[in-house]
């Protein structure tokens, strides 16, 4: 019993060793000169990409939220520009951030401690998924039901409150006036259109230069058969997100108020793409408990 006991107890040590020597190696990794340069120059070149779509994205909500006032409660719509916002930003801190550093294995050696380091690496990034979208779910939830409710409230009333009529800035014709303005609204139409679409392009790109998960995670196939649902999980929810913001978002800039059926139709087209978006966070959350509790650092102490 003695010797069981001293044996547990020298396993436990090492296991400890190993744990306070990653440790020791993800800090040291931090701390590198170079290393932390280079990081925080990428960091901020995300922050900026992202911080850049977010303002095109609110001057064209800002726009679609103008197109619906008098025909949609403030609140509905309130709630619509929130969950675009955010669904927007964690979708760009998926695909420049959280996927990227999942398969940027940190070490390629094949000693003990170096497999433990990449063990606690890919469980933490594992979570980071996991965390995500488990935040993204309840903002499609709100995004359906607010869509919904502007739906019901467009399809419920045909008048609109009338618009207030101001006197000119400036001394020139009304007519002259309502074509500059309009043509300065199209013209930041067109810059907020710009600069969303180049984040949807970025965030393809970024995809398409990682391996895929079934390849990845290639060793764990036979065991985990689900794993290829991560795949078509985040393709799908690609192909979603450019339906949404690069597709649905902008067509209400080419509609005037008597466009009722149209406006129905992309409506419609929100909600299930939110929908769409729903079922692939389901499907992708159940490879991923699996793969975090594999990796998982506290069920081979």
């Amino acid at each position: 019993m003695n010797k069981m006991n001293t044996k547990t107890h020298k396993q436990k040590a090492v296991i400890a060793k190993d744990i306070h020597a990653v440790n020791v190696l993800i800090t040291e990794q931090h701390t590198t000169p170079n290393t932390t340069s280079d990081i925080e120059a990428s960091s901020q070149e995300v922050a900026d990409e992202c911080a850049a779509g977010a303002a095109g994205l609110s001057a064209i909500l800002g726009q679609i939220v103008a197109y619906f006032s008098g025909r949609a409660h403030v609140d509905d719509m309130d709630v619509l520009s929130f969950s675009l916002h955010h669904l927007f930003c964690h979708i760009d801190y998926l695909y420049h951030t959280a996927l990227p550093e999942l398969f940027n294995t940190p070490s390629a050696e094949q000693s003990p401690l170096s497999e433990l380091l990449q063990r606690q690496h890919l469980w933490s990034q594992l979570r980071t998924l996991k965390h995500s979208i488990c935040r993204m779910e309840p903002l499609c939830n709100l995004l359906s039901d607010a869509t919904n409710c502007i739906l019901d409230a467009f399809d419920s009333t045909s008048v609109s409150t009338p618009a207030t009529v101001h006197a000119p800035a400036v001394d020139m014709p009304r007519g002259a006036e309502q074509d500059w303005l309009q043509s300065l609204d199209q013209e930041r139409w067109e810059q907020a259109l710009t600069t969303l679409t180049a984040s949807l392009r970025s965030w393809q790109h970024n995809y398409n230069h990682l391996p895929s998960f079934a390849q990845h995670f290639a060793a764990l196939a036979s065991t985990m058969p689900t794993i290829s649902q991560l795949d078509e999980a985040f393709n799908v929810l690609l192909d979603s997100a450019a339906a949404i913001f690069g597709d649905i978002l902008p067509s209400f800039q080419a509609l005037s108020t008597d466009n009722d059926e149209i406006i129905a139709t992309l409506l419609f087209d929100l909600m299930q793409q939110s929908d769409q978006l729903l079922i692939q966070f389901d499907k992708a959350l159940e490879p991923l408990y699996a793969l975090i509790d594999y990796f998982s650092l506290i069920a081979h102490r």
